[in-house]
């Protein structure tokens, strides 16, 4: 094509033909130029388009994080539900200081178990290291992503706060007890349904009547974050993830 050009040039200039040159060679600028310019959009389209397909790729580990959350969270409720229904059981005999419904009052011991949430945040981590995340700004998804992210951080200094008392009173237990026949008796109770006889072990009473182990029953009761944190963090997550699959599915 570019020998074509030539030759043409160089016939008009054989032939004298200075103006119709001049005119040509103009043209010929002005179809270059146009060349040049459709080969900057064509560019510029593939690179937009490129940028898209990642920063898609990039909500998409998201979404899928975020559902992980949700599935982690409805386990969590159920677990932490079933400790709350076994603290107002051991609440109520303490309270009524009736140390013959000893399985009720030994219920409580379940509150010294911790439960965590710990989110996977590695595709919003990777958002934010990257170029993109100001491409989604002042979006829907933009406010989704702070608005649940924000939820994560608070439930999880909810979370430490609450383990980290149920921890320092199991911690003053262990100091004040010996915790040798509290587990004998618990693997009795609950693992080999055996019934037992509180008179023989006169030596837990200690560790049922101490303000420690009522302390955690009691926290546990008045604890009430996570019924909040938890259904909160759904209900954003399943918004956040419907938002993504929108934006994603849209031509950018």
């Amino acid at each position: 094509m570019i020998k074509f050009f030539r030759n043409i040039r160089k016939k008009l200039l054989k032939e004298g033909k200075t103006s119709k040159y001049l005119k040509y060679a103009i043209g010929e600028i002005i179809l270059v130029v146009i060349g040049i310019l459709i080969a900057l959009q064509i560019n510029n389209t593939n690179e937009q388009r490129k940028e898209t397909k990642e920063l898609k790729e990039y909500l998409h580990k998201i979404s899928t994080n975020v559902q992980s959350d949700i599935d982690q969270v409805e386990k969590l409720k159920i677990r932490r539900d079933t400790v709350r229904a076994k603290a107002i059981r051991s609440s109520k005999a303490l309270g009524a200081n009736d140390f013959s419904r000893i399985e009720d009052i030994f219920l409580g011991r379940s509150c010294f178990v911790e439960f965590y949430f710990i989110p996977d945040k590695s595709g919003f981590e990777a958002l934010k290291s990257s170029s993109y995340l100001g491409k989604i700004n002042n979006t829907k998804v933009d406010s989704l992503l702070s608005l649940y992210y924000s939820r994560v951080d608070k439930t999880h200094a909810d979370e430490l706060s609450y383990n980290t008392f149920i921890e320092n009173m199991e911690v003053k237990l262990s100091e004040r007890i010996d915790l040798t026949s509290l587990y004998l008796l618990y693997s009795k109770i609950y693992i080999n349904n055996e019934a037992i006889d509180i008179n023989e072990y006169t030596d837990i009473l200690p560790y049922i009547q101490d303000n420690a182990f009522k302390s955690a029953i009691f926290r546990t009761l008045s604890e009430r974050t996570y019924l909040g944190n938890y259904p909160k963090l759904i209900e954003l997550g399943n918004a956040l993830i419907q938002e993504i699959n929108m934006f994603c599915n849209n031509d950018y």
